[in-house]
């Protein structure tokens, strides 16, 4: 079998390693890397300091040794037999001094010796008396009688090979014979010294620096293999967790958040590839969308965690009945939808419903309690009744709501019949569509004055629909129908989303003023919804307590206890809430004073009749002192002249809105208002972000 096995495998290999495998290996090679170049470096910087020391040693020798031994006359005339004896006596007696000094040749013991005279005549030669007489061609002699210390390797006659560990190895030096007064030297002497005492030291120092090295290096290793694991340690821990953190994110905001099935977010973009699918290969998806039947009854007459816990049982009985390909999601509230990817044209997908409302109608048990639970669907099928998931929805609705007006269970998309329905049963698809762009939904703002100095305390941001078709549609005829279903909760959530982003760009302008948001029912009903606001106040940071959040009587009164948790918690934030239209609802005084609000709007309708009829005045007076008497703000809606104006500043009234003031405006108009009129708040210094 033939092997692909090449160099680069080792590297492959390890880079299919962990990040700290790989680190911990190539800072191992770098380590090592760089312990030979710094040991190559110091043996070299000990290996020329020790033959420096040996030339030192040398010189020293024949300066203080020899030198003395010798006269210019010997140096120039040569020696005769009488004086070679005197010279070879000056030799062993430098060889014992200068043994004696413990220098870093240990003794100063030629091998050999040879004297030279300014002609590079040898005048002595301790080896070969023979030579003497002769010259010298020797370059490093040349070098030596131009007055500078010479030095090199050389090999013993026995050394065999080129032996280099010092035994056979020895230094020859070249010194000069420099007498005071002299230009140029008399002379010079060249010695061949032993090496191995220097090689001894040599390899000593060099033991000595690779073990202290190699330690340091080891210990430099380990620490830093220490300080990179810990690290690596902490970072898989936060990468872990942040991956959580955004598995948890990504399904939350694909999942709906009771019941676990997917929201319209998943669907949608299941739908898409459906309908994609479905183009390739001439075949057609169906929509159906579930709406139960009298569920508010059940929340009415049993409470709403009745209704959840019915609520999380819809999905698993309706998955009960159809394919593994298909999908069950839930849009909000009691809306769900059934995603057939591939269906046999309308006949399949009315059998397919008509399973799904048999299989609801069978009982369900909640805690005990028996519940019958029917529905109304309306099916939709592409290509027939729309290309795209907002059409096939918004028509989906259409037949839905038709279903329930003719309480005809299930109900086929009829372009040709419903093409005229009312406008209340489309509204609904029109109104997801908008939701989606990012040019129809709008907000307006009407300021909210003080009493006393006329500044601008506050204001209220109001919604505004600019349909690309039929214009713009009064908030009436949308925001109640948007509110009987889970819509208003994304509704909600986007004008939350476009009043802190406003704000926030007033603060960036040096203007911090509080702006109010409209809750519904549901939304009070919603546990999620405190987290939503942390969540926006974040992105645009915006301080919690620049929002104010208002909730009619009615809405607050219809589950009180359920609706007290998400108020507390959303007070907790530090968000100001608002008791709005008051005086219209049944308010239990016990609730009233216990609900962690902060400010009291006394509906318009008792405020614009108070000027006219006594028992209008006598219920906003009422209202005022009630308010102040909680220790709660009194603002007065409906303000429309300057009657109205005098009237509520003898009541002690402390905030006023209306179309006295303004009517509600652009937020560019209103940035003007706020220029002119100033605010009760200081200026904000822009934050940079």
């Amino acid at each position: 079998m033939r092997s692909d096995a090449g160099p680069m495998d080792p590297l492959r290999r390890l880079r299919a390693t962990s990040l700290l495998t790989r680190f911990a290996a190539l800072s191992l090679l770098l380590t090592v890397a760089v312990g030979v170049v710094l040991s190559s470096v110091l043996t070299t910087v000990i290996e020329e300091r020790a033959r420096q020391q040996a030339e030192d040693a040398a010189l020293m020798a024949v300066r203080l040794g020899l030198q003395p031994q010798f006269s210019r006359a010997d140096l120039a005339g040569g020696f005769d037999a009488a004086r070679l004896a005197d010279v070879e006596q000056a030799v062993e007696h430098a060889s014992a001094q200068f043994g004696e000094r413990g220098t870093a040749l240990a003794a100063f013991d030629p091998v050999e010796l040879k004297v030279f005279g300014a002609d590079r005549t040898i005048l002595y030669h301790s080896a070969h008396p023979e030579l003497v007489g002769e010259t010298s061609r020797s370059g490093e002699l040349g070098s030596a009688l131009q007055g500078y210390v010479v030095s090199g390797f050389a090999h013993s006659a026995d050394d065999g090979a080129d032996s280099e560990d010092g035994e056979h190895q020895l230094l020859e030096v070249y010194v000069p014979l420099q007498y005071d007064g002299a230009a140029v030297p008399a002379g010079a002497i060249e010695l061949y010294l032993p090496y191995a005492p220097v090689a001894a030291a040599i390899r000593d120092d060099v033991g000595t620096m690779t073990v202290t090295l190699a330690i340091s290096l080891a210990v430099f290793y380990l620490v830093v293999f220490r300080l990179i694991a810990s690290a690596s340690t902490r970072m898989r821990r936060q990468s872990a967790a942040l991956q959580d953190s955004a598995d948890r994110d990504r399904h939350r905001s694909t999942h709906d958040a009771l019941t676990g099935l997917p929201n319209w977010v998943l669907l949608r973009d299941r739908l898409g590839q459906g309908l994609a699918a479905a183009t390739r290969s001439d075949t057609e998806v169906a929509l159906l969308l579930i709406d139960l039947d009298r569920f508010k009854e059940i929340n009415d007459s049993l409470g709403h965690s009745y209704g959840d816990k019915l609520l999380v049982q819809v999905g698993p009985r309706l998955r009960s009945v159809l394919r593994d390909m298909d999908t069950v999601g839930r849009l909000g509230g009691d809306e769900f939808v059934v995603l057939l990817p591939a269906v046999d044209g309308v006949a399949e997908a009315q059998a397919v419903a008509e399973r799904l409302r048999q299989a609801l109608h069978q009982p369900f048990d909640v805690d005990g309690v028996i519940l019958d639970v029917e529905a109304s669907i309306g099916i939709v099928l592409s290509p027939w009744h729309g290309a795209d998931s907002e059409e096939l929805l918004r028509n989906a609705d259409i037949a839905m709501y038709a279903a329930k007006e003719l309480k005809g269970g299930a109900v086929v998309f009829q372009p040709e019949v419903h093409a005229t329905t009312p406008v209340r049963l489309s509204v609904l698809g029109d109104l997801r569509r908008a939701l989606d762009s990012d040019d129809e939904l709008f907000l307006n703002y009407q300021p909210k004055v003080t009493l006393d100095g006329e500044r601008i305390e506050g204001m209220e941001a109001l919604l505004r629909w600019q349909h690309p078709v039929q214009g713009l549609i009064p908030p009436g005829d949308f925001i109640l129908v948007a509110e009987g279903t889970g819509i208003i909760l994304r509704l909600t959530e986007r004008v939350l989303d476009l009043a802190l982003a406003q704000q926030r760009r007033w603060m960036d302008g040096g203007t911090a003023v509080p702006v109010a948001v409209n809750l519904s029912t549901r939304c009070l009903l919603d546990a999620s919804l405190p987290d939503l606001v942390q969540r926006l106040l974040a992105e645009h940071g915006v301080p919690a307590h620049l929002l104010r959040l208002e909730v009619t009587e009615s809405a607050v009164m219809g589950d009180a206890a359920r609706c007290m948790d998400v108020l507390q918690r959303l007070h907790d934030l530090g968000v100001h809430l608002s008791i709005d239209d008051f005086g219209t609802g049944y308010s239990s005084m016990a609730y009233l004073r216990r609900l962690p609000v902060d400010e009291l709007k006394i509906d318009r309708s008792f405020v614009m009749g108070m000027t006219t009829t006594p028992q209008d005045l006598v219920l906003v007076r009422t209202a005022v002192d009630l308010g102040h008497n909680l220790g709660l703000t009194v603002v007065a809606e409906g303000v429309e002249s300057v009657e109205h104006v005098a009237t509520l500043r003898e009541l002690g009234c402390d905030i006023a809105q209306g179309y006295h003031y303004g009517r509600p405006m652009a937020a560019d108009r209103m940035t003007e208002l706020l220029v002119r009129m100033g605010t009760i708040y200081a200026p904000e210094v822009p934050a940079d972000r």
